[in-house]
Parts: structure tokens; C-alpha cells; sequence
């Protein structure tokens, strides 16, 4: 039998996609790692086929393309790393590809990891946006007429708002035009600093009812 038939036939690209890092999720759809893909558009199986960029092919030209091999290499690599019983003789060639293999396990992990913190720093931002707004509002639309100013009674959320508002902005600003190590540093207690300014928030507004 062919050397590259038995190979397909004992691996999907379903198969190298989840072994070499890649989540495929229902239906058998992943991001695509040819293009910058934010939404999966590559549909895996025995073949693959992207509908974002048109890549297609089979288990092998997806090794090629992943790891730049020629359809040799991909091949050599796939029965190495997934121990398939083809004698092929270049069992050392195959063994030295599997640093590349390592290599982009690593890289897909990174890139995980990435996608998750900017995930939950545009989750952080959104909360504090909405805190922010909360206190413009309060500001506007409860300050203080001229005799409860005389009174020394300003309302509460006037009162919350103008204390707490520049610090707000402050980190907003942060989050968006501070360095990658000032941005980390306010994204390291997002949890403490939503909980404050939203507990306050909410204290202040039962006692207002």
C-alpha cells in the first residue's frame, strides 16, 4: 500500500489539528491556523477545508502547511508522532521534526493563554465603563440645587460620584493608553476593583430608595 494512503487512512485532520494543539469544537470547526482567523471558519475531518482563506486538502498538505515540510516530511512526521506502523527507514529525520512539534504546542498554548487575557481585560474594561457611566449620571442628574447646598444635604450619589469618579477614569485610561506593564498592573485586581466601586454603587442606591 502507498505510504501517504496508509497514513490518511489511519489519520484524520481532525486528529493532527487536536494532537498538534488546535480545539476543534462541534461540528468539527476550528479556527483557522493559515489566516488570522477570530471565529472558526475551518471545518475538519478525514480532509479540511476553510471557508474563510479556501485552504483545503488532506491530513498530509495540513502537516505541510502547519510546519512548512514538504509532503515527505509531513509525512515522516505523522507516523512518528503518531507511531503508526509504516517502515520507512528515516525514523531520526522524523524524531528531530518532533522539537518543531513541541515548538507549536507551546505557541498554540501561548496563544491561548493571550486570547483569554485580552478576553477578560475587554470584560474589565466594559465593567468599568459602566461604573464610569453610572457616576456621570449620578453627577448630572443629582447635584445639588442651591438649598440643600445651603443645607449641607446633598444627595448621596451626587456625593459618591464626584469622590469616586476620577479614580474611574483614571484606570479607564489606564486600561487603554497605559503601558503593557501599567495596563497588567490595574488588570491583576480587576476583581477587587469591580467589587469596590460596584458595592459602593449599590450600597448608595438601596439607601437612596
Amino acid at each position: 500500500m502507498n505510504m501517504f494512503k496508509e497514513i490518511k487512512d489511519a489519520v484524520s485532520v481532525r486528529d493532527a489539528a487536536s494532537f498538534y494543539g488546535y480545539t476543534v469544537g462541534r461540528g468539527g470547526m476550528m479556527c483557522c491556523p493559515f489566516h488570522d482567523d477570530k471565529h472558526p471558519s475551518m471545518k475538519v475531518d478525514k480532509r479540511f477545508h476553510c471557508f474563510g482563506c479556501g485552504a483545503d486538502g488532506d491530513v498530509i498538505s495540513f502537516v505541510q502547511m502547519l510546519f512548512c515540510l514538504d509532503a515527505k516530511g509531513a509525512a515522516l512526521k505523522l507516523i512518528d508522532d503518531f507511531r503508526l506502523n509504516i517502515d520507512t527507514g528515516h525514523k531520526k529525520s522524523a524524531r528531530r521534526m518532533n522539537r518543531c512539534t513541541r515548538q507549536t504546542q507551546e505557541k498554540a498554548y501561548e496563544h491561548k493563554v493571550l486570547l483569554a487575557y485580552e478576553k477578560e481585560l475587554e470584560h474589565f474594561k466594559e465593567k468599568m465603563a459602566c461604573i464610569s457611566s453610572t457616576l456621570l449620571t449620578w453627577e448630572h442628574e443629582h447635584a445639588p440645587t442651591m438649598e440643600q447646598w445651603e443645607a449641607d444635604m446633598p444627595d448621596e450619589r451626587f456625593i459618591t460620584a464626584v469622590n469616586n469618579k476620577d479614580p474611574v477614569e483614571y484606570i479607564l485610561d489606564t486600561l487603554t493608553n497605559g503601558t503593557d506593564d501599567e495596563i497588567y498592573e490595574e488588570y491583576r485586581h480587576r476583581k477587587e476593583i469591580i467589587e469596590k466601586y460596584e458595592r459602593k454603587i449599590t450600597e448608595v442606591t438601596e439607601r437612596s430608595a
